[in-house]
């Protein structure tokens, strides 16, 4: 086998291979796109809360966890759940 020969194979290869690369990158580049259009439509993009609705969420679990301590009698609880609501609120505008 000559040196134009081996050429010629590693070159006839070497096609075989970059055609089904390209073609396997094709068919991953459309199944993405599907991908990315189905989760588009199932998760839209929700908004973060905000510094202050993020307060109000933590005031509100707060509350709820107060009243459970309280109605099961755990004040050394309650107190230090108030102490945080107490400092929640402070940083509230």
């Amino acid at each position: 086998m000559t040196d134009k020969d081996i050429i010629k194979i590693a070159q006839a290869t070497s096609k075989i291979i970059i055609d089904h690369i390209e073609s396997k990158q094709t068919e991953w580049n459309n199944e993405f796109e599907i991908n990315l259009e189905q989760f588009s439509v199932d998760h839209t993009m929700q908004p973060m809360p905000d510094e202050q609705e993020r307060l109000d969420i933590q005031i509100s679990n707060l509350k709820t966890k107060l009243t459970e301590a309280i109605e099961a009698e755990k004040y050394t609880l309650a107190s230090k759940i108030n102490y945080e609501i107490i400092n929640l609120k402070t940083k509230q505008k």
